[in-house]
């Protein structure tokens, strides 16, 4: 019998420690014991823990006869040899033959042999000691084992051990009696491997598993696909010995296996053992655990791997936790970063500063620097446009770099061409090879943000739907509740508030499964609830909503849309002055960002709907300049021209609205002005709006211009749902002026601009090449027809008539 590392009273007082655990399947008619493992495991002193009156007749069975330890006497090359030579045919006509153990070095058995026998199989996990057997067995030993110091009560010890050795005896007893010795542990068991390892079909490609981990079936079909050999059975591994079963029913490869794996095939071929460090990380990334593989490049210092990782997957790696890639790049060499990142260097790390623990923060661009001068920029253009020829991964994920550092810097402008590149190169990629859904997806969603802010929302839009579709059916929550929250808020923006409710329930599905970045995928959310409560006319819903945004809007890139919010909300309440003053503080406390498209058309709305709805004085730098061309611009200035009785001038710009605005709420606002300028029976349209409201599909602002011109009747509202009715009941009736709009000269009006420019009557004169006393004539002239008295009166009433 042959323990290195147990005492010899040790092995004749006691069973193996594992013999309980078979022997309570035996019948006590058994006459062959066959044991199939490796030396190591304690085999022949299981095989004498068989008890009876007589000591069993021992044979060790390998393919060199000469094979022969210790306490192992009789040798045999086959099974068929051992019985032939050693053990008589019919145990049961020959009952006074001792009982025989036949001890395998191969788990390959011949089982003809065997037929004629009464015999019990034991093979590798019947030997391996389980975490009560490790504890039962450290009672006889005076040293305390690994991990005795914690507080996790009895089993904790001997569980660390079993997650060490896995239950091989030799090294358990090692450590039981010199706890420090893990490297005599693992130098004990490499014998055993490698002789096992010989005797195993396809033994060394199991070996090789070592280096992965997890150790799944799916990251060793990516291993293998990768590396020479046929990839082994999870069930191979567990009847070796390398993989184990732990309390819980997983399997795991003990790490002192998994290190002496490792050193014999690296032993074998050194530049292979180095490769296939690499191949096991991008196994791992590819199938299983993306966090995991990172951790091994970061463990092995494998940088070349980790880069490779990074670029194939480093955009899913940041929708798990961005702080991870900023950390990844303070612990990998300054030398590698630089050539793994270029000419993007200086931009990743200043996008990855952004990253907090409950998501992105940046700080809005002051626009001090111009994309002219900034050779960062530069240089990275003339990297995309070079590695957009053939586009790949990298290009992806260097193309969104310089999408990030185009929006931080203010080069919005330019941030949305970028974006349009990098989307062109995303279709001619995806034409060419296979990409992951989540590359994609991050590449529409940041691609569409660029696309928003800068004006383009159609081209937004798609890039949104297709971040969604592409991780439908997946389970990246992130993803799912980022797409899902943008089209919930660009839908709202559109105008098409049931199809945002609709993408609110989506984005409900998924929000609460995102960790890192919950609130960073929730704020566009929020944003369109805010919506939904205002077309609903529901001040409290509004105000609920709101209530989870900060009170003024911060560094979000949403701000503008929020300022735009809260600006309505004042409106929706009867304070107009208080809209405006939101969007001019907003304008002077962030010019540059103030000039985006997007904020520029939002805060354009708010003003003309400020203005429509009587905010006295108005001094709109929107208004007093060159609008941009929002098409719901159009809308209310025919709905001011409506006001003020220009009935021509409002129905030409109704008609131009129509043709070119979208969503059901614009829309609709465009139905119920035909509804109030059209001399013909409107019943049929509105009762349009009034069964769209009935079914859930349209909301109470759709008919607020309708209330407020007093076209709706009692028994249009008594067909409302209750809260609707009363919302819109609370809207107060206004007249349009009946009076006639005021017809100005040619030269009255060139008086009016003067007016409006702050000229005194003696600039006026000198500009138009005209007497100070007919310039004088003129304003009173003019004062007379806007029935003004000052002028200030003046100037309101020229607005107020559209002048």
């Amino acid at each position: 019998m042959f323990v290195r590392h147990a005492a010899a009273e040790l092995l004749a007082t006691t069973s193996h420690p594992a013999w309980n655990r078979l022997s309570t399947g035996l019948t006590g008619t058994e006459s062959v014991l066959v044991v199939s493992a490796p030396a190591g495991l304690g085999r022949a002193w299981f095989a004498q823990s068989w008890p009876g009156d007589d000591d069993v007749f021992t044979v060790h069975v390998g393919k060199e006869p000469k094979f022969s330890n210790p306490g192992e006497p009789k040798t045999a090359s086959s099974l068929a040899e051992t019985f032939e030579s050693h053990i008589s045919p019919a145990p049961s006509k020959y009952g006074d033959h001792r009982r025989a153990a036949i001890i395998l070095d191969s788990p390959t058995i011949d089982w003809t042999a065997l037929a004629a026998y009464d015999y019990c199989l034991a093979r590798v996990p019947d030997l391996l000691l389980t975490v009560d057997e490790i504890a039962a067995l450290s009672e006889g030993f005076s040293t305390v084992p690994l991990g005795s110091g914690n507080n996790h009560g009895d089993r904790a010890a001997p569980q660390e051990l079993h997650r060490l050795t896995g239950g091989w005896l030799e090294p358990t007893l090692l450590l039981l009696r010199e706890p420090s010795a893990l490297d005599r542990a693992q130098e004990s068991i490499l014998p055993f491997l490698s002789h096992w390892i010989d005797s195993q079909h396809n033994g060394w490609e199991a070996a090789k598993s070592a280096f992965l981990d997890p150790i799944t079936t799916q990251t060793l079909s990516a291993f293998f696909s990768e590396i020479h050999g046929d990839p082994p059975l999870l069930e191979d591994l567990v009847a070796a010995g390398f993989l184990v079963t732990a309390e819980d029913g997983t399997t795991f490869m003990p790490e002192l296996i998994r290190q002496a794996l490792k050193t014999l095939v690296r032993q074998n071929d050194p530049a292979l053992a180095d490769d296939l460090v690499a191949v096991a990380i991008d196994a791992v990334a590819e199938s299983s655990d993306l966090i995991s593989a990172v951790q091994q490049a970061v463990t092995h210092r494998h940088w070349r791997a980790l880069g490779t990782v990074l670029i194939e997957r480093g955009l899913e790696l940041f929708t798990t936790d961005a702080r991870i890639i900023r950390q990844l790049l303070t612990v990998m060499p300054e030398k590698f970063v630089d050539q793994w990142l270029g000419d993007f260097t200086g931009a990743a790390l200043r996008l990855l500063e952004g990253a907090r623990a409950d998501g992105m923060s940046f700080v809005l661009p002051d626009g001090r620097l111009e994309y002219e001068r900034d050779s960062v920029a530069s240089r990275m253009l003339a990297s995309t446009t070079r590695l957009y020829r053939n586009p790949g991964p990298q290009a992806l994920a260097f193309g969104l770099i310089e999408v990030g550092y185009l929006r931080l810097a203010g080069y919005d402008e330019q941030a949305a061409a970028a974006a349009r590149r990098l989307l062109t190169a995303l279709h001619t990629a995806e034409s060419q090879r296979r990409l992951r859904p989540a590359l994609a997806s991050v590449v529409n969603l940041h691609a569409g943000v660029a696309l928003e802010i800068g004006g383009d929302p159609v081209r937004a839009s798609s890039s949104y739907y297709a971040a969604f579709y592409h991780v439908e059916g997946t389970d990246h929550a992130f993803l799912l509740a980022d797409s899902t929250s943008k089209l919930a808020l660009l839908t709202a923006l559109r105008g098409d508030t049931h199809e945002a409710r609709t993408w609110l329930t989506e984005h409900e599905k998924w929000v609460g499964k995102v960790g890192w970045g919950r609130s960073m995928v929730t704020r566009n959310a929020q944003l369109a609830r805010v919506f939904v409560g205002l077309a609903d006319l529901d001040l409290a819903a509004v105000d609920e909503a709101l209530s989870v945004l900060p009170v003024t809007p911060d560094q979000n890139e949403t701000w503008q849309v929020h300022t735009y919010l809260l600006a309505m909300r004042s409106i929706l309440a009867g304070r107009p002055q208080r809209a405006l003053e939101v969007t001019n503080r907003m304008r002077c406390q962030r010019p540059h960002p103030s000039n985006t498209p997007l904020a520029r058309a939002l805060f354009a709305v708010t003003d003309r709907a400020a203005y429509i709805t009587g905010a006295p004085g108005l001094t709109s730098p929107e208004l007093a300049g060159t609008p941009p061309p929002v098409p719901e611009l159009f809308l209310l200035d025919s709905y001011q021209a409506l006001l003020t009785g220009d009935l021509g001038r409002a129905s030409l710009l109704l008609s131009r609205a129509r043709n070119e605005v979208d969503g059901d709420r614009w829309l609709n606002f465009a139905t119920q002005l035909d509804i109030i300028m059209s001399d013909q029976d409107n019943e049929v349209m509105i009762e349009h709006l009034i069964d769209d409201i009935d079914s859930g599909h349209g909301f109470a602002v759709d008919l607020l211009v309708l209330r407020r011109h007093g076209i709706l009747s009692d028994s249009h509202l008594q067909r409302l749902p209750e809260e609707t009715r009363v919302r819109i009941a609370k809207i107060p009736e206004i007249h349009t002026d009946e009076r006639i709009r005021p017809t100005l000269t040619p030269r009255e009006t060139e008086v009016l601009d003067g007016l409006r420019e702050g000229l005194t009557r003696r600039q006026i004169a000198e500009k138009q090449f005209r007497s100070e006393n007919t310039v004088r004539s003129q304003v009173r002239s003019l004062y007379q027809k806007l029935d003004a008295a000052t002028l200030e009166e003046a100037l309101e009433a020229a607005r107020r008539w559209g002048l």
